[in-house]
């Protein structure tokens, strides 16, 4: 009984540690793509075409005209260009991936694209998101 005991408690701290260090990698990742930057008021934004299905569809094509050179036509990424299709451009709150996508990070290679009025730049967001269903059971 003690044994079990104790091998339940040596499970339980391997998955906290475990969980503590994927979390900062995942922050780590998050800092350096420039994520981590998005300001609190852009956390809590709501994408006005969520859900719509002629966004996704407008936002693929907006993707393949703008953003495919780099993260591919699948978004699976490229050379230094992350993928989109998981990881923190999945869990990124949709604000935040409008305030990156209308800032950048030059460093990184992200070009700003502010150019792109507001809609469009929401629209990409949708169909960024709709990647991540790809893996949804």
């Amino acid at each position: 009984m003690r044994r079990r005991l104790w091998l339940v408690i040596s499970m339980l701290a391997l998955c906290v540690t475990l969980g503590f260090a994927q979390d900062k990698e995942l922050r780590t990742k998050r800092s350096r793509s420039g994520l981590a930057s998005a300001p609190e008021s852009a956390h809590g934004r709501v994408n006005p075409y969520e859900g719509k299905a002629e966004a996704a569809l407008a936002g693929r094509k907006l993707f393949e005209r703008h953003c495919a050179e780099c993260h591919g036509t699948d978004a699976r990424g490229r050379g230094k260009a992350p993928s989109l299709d998981s990881g923190l451009a999945q869990l990124a709150p949709p604000g935040d991936l409008f305030w990156f996508l209308t800032n950048g990070n030059l460093r990184a290679g992200m070009p700003s694209w502010s150019r792109l009025p507001g809609a469009q730049r929401w629209q990409i967001v949708v169909y960024l998101k709709t990647l991540g269903e790809r893996h949804t059971p």
